[in-house]
């Protein structure tokens, strides 16, 4: 016994010491476990991302974990390109538990191009303008539940057949609300959990999801989601004549559920919707708070929104979207709410394949997992000049751009484009990017446009512009 785990460990070592990705610097632990990052996620309680900030400010550029992790903004658009045949981390994706998969879920970008094809057309500008009143009638006040309450009964007005009503709780206090904090929570554990295929384990978590309020939440809306798929895939015709107000009756053909679910199958389909559920609310909520706030403490920048708002809307009557579009302040304060907000701040690991690659001058080996987390674009000192100050007045001066060989020959700390909206990754980028951009933008404009318009803000307690 002692002779293998002696031959075993010089093995690992061996194979340690000959590993392609040495050249890069970065801490020993970190390189050999998932311990390193877990104990800043969860007993530092997300305190991951500025600790990737203390090792870059070490190690610079490069960052060797169990990933490849950058710092420099151009690399995010390198990992994330149009025609991109990176798969995406099994690691990172499995944790969010939907075995049937999701276009989110998806690995493999050549699969999830097939769904993605189909399920676009329902979720772009096209498809969402002609139903703006859906989400004008949702627009309401308060702050943090109010605007998650917001953007799950428009998501599921326009996605299912009916709307999961959660606007209708006193006092925006409805369980589905209450329990997103604690469902992040749940996934950052899941992400260091053993195998949770293994029978003993699948045994013991249904008996702990027995006294998991979070548990029965997500099985709550499951339930849901699959109601409203089966009766649906029931009779495609009835969303086509009837008067549901779901996003599939949109579709131009009544065939388009029958061939998802000849192509993906039942389990897949109510993947697909329950990820559209939760993908299609935090950002939106979170980048609605976050701006509020920021009008709320920087009086001038909230005086010239209501000012733009108040001339190009002097009736109250409703506006139409395509107007909101057309106002360029307004516009420059959702774009940087969203800066400011970042979306998904985790590292979306991508795997490095089906051959080798250059990524900022390095060559990096196939299976290598690459990753740089959107704060590293959002705050780059380079990009956004003062990033940490809420100006919106950046987004309304033209960026500077050079061409692609001039940028070829800087170094990755010299500017390549200042304030430019290709360095604005909330909703990621390239072939994966978020499915529901277009449903997103038009929320923003809605929700920031209405409140602003309609309502008069007074923060009960003082807030700090910084």
């Amino acid at each position: 016994m002692i002779s293998f785990l002696v031959a075993f460990g010089i093995q690992y070592i061996e194979k340690a010491l000959r590993h392609p990705l040495n050249r890069f610097p970065g801490p020993q632990l970190a390189r050999h476990t998932t311990w390193y990052r877990a104990y800043y996620e969860l007993i530092k309680k997300g305190g991951w991302l500025r600790q990737l900030e203390v090792l870059h400010a070490i190690y610079v550029n490069f960052l060797r974990l169990l990933q490849l992790h950058f710092n420099d903004p151009r690399a995010y658009g390198e990992i994330h390109a149009p025609g991109s045949r990176f798969h995406k981390d099994a690691a990172l994706y499995s944790i969010f538990g939907n075995k049937s998969g999701s276009v989110f879920t998806t690995l493999d970008p050549q699969v999830a191009v097939v769904v993605r094809n189909i399920l676009s057309p329902y979720l772009s500008r096209r498809a969402i303008v002609p139903r703006v009143t859906i989400i004008q009638e949702k627009v309401t006040i308060n702050l943090d539940h109010a605007v998650h309450s917001v953007a799950l009964d428009v998501l599921t007005s326009l996605i299912f057949s009916k709307p999961f009503h959660v606007l209708s709780a006193p006092e925006f206090d409805h369980p589905f609300i209450q329990h997103i904090e604690p469902t992040y929570t749940n996934i950052w554990l899941k992400k260091y959990l053993p195998d949770m295929n293994t029978p003993f384990l699948v045994a013991f978590t249904r008996f702990l999801s027995k006294f998991n309020a979070v548990a029965n939440v997500f099985a709550a809306q499951l339930e849901l989601v699959k109601e409203d798929l089966d009766l649906a895939l029931q009779d495609v015709e009835v969303l086509r004549n009837g008067n549901s107000s779901s996003m599939q009756k949109s579709m131009n053909s009544p065939n388009t559920l029958k061939r998802l679910q000849q192509l993906l199958g039942r389990n897949r389909l109510i993947g697909e919707g329950f990820n559209l559920r939760f993908a299609g609310t935090d950002t939106i909520a979170n980048t609605c708070v976050v701006g509020i706030r920021y009008l709320l403490s920087h009086k001038d920048i909230l005086k010239r929104v209501v000012k733009e708002l108040d001339e190009a809307w002097p009736q109250d009557d409703d506006i139409a979207y395509e107007d909101l579009e057309k106002l360029p302040y307004l516009t420059a304060v959702i774009k940087e709410s969203l800066r400011l907000s970042h979306g998904v701040v985790t590292p979306l690991g991508r795997v490095v394949g089906p051959e080798d690659v250059m990524i900022m001058g390095e060559s990096i080996p196939t299976g290598t997992i690459v990753g740089i987390s959107s704060v590293f674009v959002h705050l780059n000192t380079k990009l956004f000049p003062q990033p940490t100050k809420f100006n919106p007045e950046r987004w309304l001066k033209e960026s500077p751009s050079r061409t692609m060989d001039s940028m070829k020959k800087e170094s990755s700390s010299d500017v390549t484009e200042i304030n430019a909206d290709k360095y604005l990754v909330s909703f990621s980028r390239g072939p994966r990017c978020c499915i529901g951009i277009h449903l997103a933008w038009c929320e923003l404009y809605i929700v920031f446009g209405f409140l602003f318009r309609k309502l008069e803000f007074v923060p009960v307690t003082e807030l700090d512009p910084k």
